[in-house]
Formats: C-alpha cells, sequence, structure tokens
C-alpha cells in the first residue's frame, strides 16, 4: 500500500540520517588488530543480514517494520565506514576515477538485482532475499580480504565533529548544495514512473524501462564522469553535472515522444552518475584527514536523511499543481544546491 511505502521511505531516512554519523564517528575513534573500517563495516553488514534472514518468516507489515528498520541501521552503520575506505588508501589525486569506478561497480550490483534477482519474485517471494543473503557475505569478504588499510595516525581522535563543521564555511556550503540536490533527485526518483506514465500515457512496462534506462545510463558514465572529474577539475565537474540535470528536468515536460523521453533519460543518468562520483571527491578535499569516516557520515546524513524530504514535497507538488510541476520543482531545488556548489571558494583541507 502507499502507506506501507511511506513507512518504509520515512524508515530509510530515519535510519540514513543518524547510523552513518555515528558509525563514521566511532570508526575515527577506535584502533583494532583488523583496523578502524573493516570491524564496523562487518558488524552492520552481519546485522542487515540476520534482518533480511529474518524477514523470510515474517508475513505481516506490522511485524516487518522494525525489522526492516534494523536492516537499514546495520545496513547505514556499514556504509559511512565503507566510503572512509576510500580516502583511507587511495590518494587524492586518484580519487576521482576510483570513486568512478565505486559507483561503477555498485551501481551494476543494483542492476543486476534488478534484473534478475527482483524479477524471481513471481516465481517464489524467497528467492529475491536469497540473492541477498548469498551476495552480501561474499562481497563482504571479498572487501575485507583484500583490502589492507593504512595505518592510522598514533593518539586517539578527538570527537569534535561538529565544532570542526561549524568553522568550515566551504564544506558547510557544499554540504547544504548537496542536501538541496539529493532533494530533487528523490523528488524525481519517488514519482518517476507515475509521472511519466500520467504525462506521456505510458504503459507500467514503458514507465519502469524508462526508469532502468535512467540507471542503467548513471552506472555506465560513472567511470567516464570520474576521468572528466580528473582532467576538469572536480568543482567545475561538478557544477557541470548538476546544471545538465536541471537542463534535462526542464525539458522532460515538454516532449513528445516516448523514444524522445529515453534519449533525454540517458542523458541525465549520465550526469547523475558524472555528479555522483566527482561530488565525492570533491567534498574529500575539504574535510580533516583525522576524521575522514565521521565527515563521510555527515555526507551520506545529506544524502539518505532527505528521504524524509524529498517525496513529501514532490508528493505535495503533484497533489496541489499537477504532475507537470514535479520536474520543474526537482529543477528549482536543485538550481539552488548549484548556486551553493558555485560559491564553494576551494578546497579547505590540502591533500597528499
Amino acid at each position: 500500500s502507499n502507506a506501507g511505502t511511506g513507512v518504509i521511505l520515512s524508515t530509510t531516512g530515519i535510519t540514513g540520517l543518524f547510523f552513518p554519523v555515528l558509525a563514521g564517528a566511532l570508526s575515527d575513534r577506535i584502533r583494532t588488530p583488523l583496523g578502524r573500517r573493516r570491524p564496523l563495516i562487518v558488524a552492520g553488514w552481519l546485522l542487515a543480514w540476520s534482518m533480511v534472514l529474518l524477514l523470510t518468516q515474517i508475513h505481516s507489515l506490522a511485524a516487518a517494520i522494525p525489522v526492516i528498520f534494523l536492516a537499514y541501521a546495520g545496513f547505514f552503520f556499514a556504509i559511512g565506514p565503507y566510503f572512509a575506505l576510500l580516502p583511507d588508501i587511495i590518494p587524492a589525486a586518484q580519487r576521482s576515477f576510483a570513486s568512478g569506478v565505486m559507483f561503477l561497480i555498485g551501481g551494476t550490483g543494483i542492476l543486476s538485482y534488478l534484473l534478475f534477482a527482483a524479477r524471481w519474485w513471481e516465481v517464489s517471494p524467497t528467492r529475491p532475499f536469497v540473492w541477498v543473503l548469498i551476495a552480501v557475505p561474499a562481497a563482504v569478504a571479498v572487501m575485507c580480504l583484500s583490502v589492507k588499510e593504512s595505518v592510522p595516525p598514533q593518539g586517539k581522535t578527538r570527537l569534535r565533529l561538529f565544532r570542526e563543521l561549524s568553522g568550515r564555511k566551504n564544506l558547510l556550503r557544499f554540504l547544504s548544495g548537496m542536501t538541496l540536490q539529493w532533494i530533487s533527485l528523490w523528488m524525481v526518483s519517488a514519482f518517476f514512473v507515475i509521472t511519466c506514465m500520467a504525462l506521456f500515457s505510458l504503459s507500467v512496462e514503458q514507465a519502469v524501462k524508462a526508469f532502468f534506462v535512467l540507471n542503467a545510463s548513471f552506472v555506465g558514465f560513472a567511470l567516464p564522469g570520474g576521468l572528466l572529474g580528473a582532467k576538469l577539475g572536480l568543482k567545475q565537474t561538478t557544477i557541470g553535472g548538476v546544471a545538465a540535470l536541471i537542463v534535462c528536468f526542464c525539458v522532460i515536460p515538454f516532449l513528445q515522444t516516448y523514444e524522445s523521453l529515453l534519449f533525454l533519460v540517458i542523458i541525465a543518468g549520465a550526469a547523475y552518475g558524472t555528479v555522483l562520483a566527482v561530488s565525492y571527491p570533491f567534498f574529500l578535499s575539504m574535510i580533516p584527514k583525522d576524521q575522514t569516516a565521521g565527515f563521510v557520515g555527515l555526507y551520506q546524513a545529506c544524502q539518505n536523511g532527505t528521504l524524509l524530504l524529498g517525496p513529501a514535497i514532490a508528493g505535495g507538488l503533484i497533489d496541489s499543481f499537477g504532475y507537470t510541476t514535479l520536474f520543474f520543482g526537482a529543477a528549482a531545488v536543485m538550481l539552488a544546491g548549484m548556486i551553493l556548489y558555485i560559491t564553494v571558494s576551494r578546497s579547505e583541507e590540502q591533500e597528499p
């Protein structure tokens, strides 16, 4: 039901707002024989995996909600330290390329689930869960065994995350711009299928195909986008990708054919992939070295916490003014975010 979907989205937003920050701050502080990141990554994924296993035995929404909450809590507990591995082991000059590779591989995993595992639902409702229960341990094991964490600086790291943030104006502008960017993206993502069905008289299958093409384009252009960022500059490439998304959102309502919609969502997906691949190393250039995971947790919170706002704003726009306003509203929010990106004058941390 719509109410159930709304509750699940809220669960994602709430856990995504708090748990990456909590895990990131803790990860910066601990020292273990296995490193700072891997113990928390394993702990988070173990909780998420256990809850997915439990979901296979639950058949009511009321019982599933707390289990889903814990599953997302585990996922977001792992994601902050996981993303912090990139700046830990990759030199600054190579991070745009590495970020592109990371989003390419992660996006390919999402597409593989949509293409294969999710379609098994009609055969057996438990099969998609089995896919996850097999894939997660395999992926985490490969990561933990193949990645060697760098040796952290000696001494304890003080937990001064928000005090540090308050004194970094460029970083605050970036995070504010990224928050607006993700509100816009969640607005479109949440209602893309039904809006395209309404605007272009599409079938469900056609609208879902267009959304899949958008995401496939994002995956395909993540690595080229990362390479472009390394060549043209992180700030310029991020702003260029956001500007392309704004143009695409403004043009979509005026399209006349399904083929033109598919063409434009390919462009939008390419811009989306570029922004994701490049904005992350752009962000990393502004944070202190000794609190990487804590600040990465803030980055994740701005991305995932906006699930509480984006769909709600989009739903209000559609109910009040019609489907056409979804893309124009998202473009306006994205434009505000781009203006904030433009005001980021320089990196506040110079890294080797």
